[in-house]
């Protein structure tokens, strides 16, 4: 009976003691989808979008205690990306305007003192190219995506987590055609699965 104990409180010991895979250089990929809406101005634009993220934690752990985590560059690829464009801004009905995009630059850095829950925080910048223009006729269909993120990796294993983040993101042609309004900024939110290599 003692042994018996013994192996069960190893095996437990073993279990909180894992390692979390974060806290050294490892990849990522995992799929997720997404949706939101424009904020203020912009709040009867609405988003769907569906993508993949490959990425890559580029360091081992930095600092210590709570505050210790380690830096991680990604990418994602996103072949859905609908914005639901308001009768305001189109010649029309309102209607839905497919779109793809990619955040070629995403720079993470992920807070590693927690076992089970690893939040980040992530600097975002990519290409929006879609079937019409966006946000308004005659402004252009391709755009820039700057943004920022907040998340939560649920840490299942040591080889996969739930991704649940915020994004706000800003939605502008730069002024490389006659007009700009922009987007200034959507509320977008996503969840995922995330497998580490």
């Amino acid at each position: 009976m003692k042994r018996t104990i013994l192996v069960v409180l190893l095996l437990c010991a073993t279990a909180f003691a894992q390692d979390n895979p974060l806290s050294k250089p490892v990849w990522e990929i995992g799929p997720w989808f997404g949706g939101g809406t424009g904020l203020g101005h912009a709040s009867e634009f609405k988003f769907i979008n569906a993508g993949v993220r490959f990425g890559r934690v580029l360091t081992h752990e930095i600092g210590d205690g709570r505050m210790r985590g380690t830096f991680e560059w990604a990418a994602d690829i996103m072949p859905v990306y609908e914005i639901r464009q308001a009768q305001f801004y189109s010649t029309g009905p309102t209607k839905w305007i497919y779109g793809f995009a990619a955040n070629p630059v995403v720079l993470k850095w992920n807070w590693t003192g927690g076992k089970k829950v690893v939040p980040y925080f992530a600097a975002e910048g990519g290409l929006l190219f879609s079937s019409d223009d966006v946000p308004a006729v005659k402004t252009s269909s391709f755009n820039f995506l700057p943004g920022g993120a907040f998340g939560l990796y649920f840490l299942r294993n040591s080889t996969g987590a739930v991704d649940a983040s915020v994004h706000i993101t800003h939605i502008s042609n730069a002024s490389l055609s006659g007009r700009n309004p922009g987007i200034n900024a959507t509320m977008q939110f996503r969840v995922g699965y995330t497998w580490f290599k």
